[in-house]
């Protein structure tokens, strides 16, 4: 029986996951590949752009030369990254930066301003938490935290 495969990726903080699954749900297998991140003073946390593509790039090679399905088999690419990141590219999509992603807090003060929130948990106005528990049956993530013990300068 010829079974057939997605080459997933998942870009974590800490760098992508890079898996074959079969389309019935197996993980065939897969590659981790660290990438940098740089925290600084004041809440900054930033990562390359570049750095994440050429790890996925390494990551997705180290599993294909594995040879663990033909690659004619590979029917489908999957991808997850970070949420709430930003990189500034120019003309040409190339980044201008690195990307701020969503453990920056240099931001943080100007929350209530943007959203009109005079009270606010993590952003979220708190006169909107019953509407938001009632369609979603939970409270906003707030369990993110920027590691206060290493910083970059």
């Amino acid at each position: 029986m010829n079974s057939t495969y997605v080459l997933a990726v998942d870009l974590g903080t800490g760098g992508p996951k890079v898996a074959l699954v079969s389309t019935g749900g197996d993980i065939v297998g897969c590659e981790f590949v660290e990438t940098t991140l740089e925290l600084f003073p004041g809440g900054g946390a930033e990562q390359d752009p570049l750095e994440w593509w050429e790890a996925i790039v390494t990551g997705a090679r180290r599993l294909l030369d594995q040879d663990l399905v033909p690659v004619d088999h590979i029917v489908a690419v999957g991808l997850t990254a970070q949420w709430s990141g930003t990189v500034a590219v120019d003309g040409a999509g190339k980044p201008l930066a690195n990307a701020v992603i969503w453990m920056d807090t240099r931001g943080s003060r100007y929350i209530p301003q943007v959203t009109g929130a005079r009270f606010a948990i993590q952003g979220y106005d708190v006169r909107r938490l019953p509407r938001w528990i009632r369609l979603t049956g939970a409270l906003p993530d707030t369990r993110a935290r920027i590691p206060r013990h290493t910083f970059s300068t």
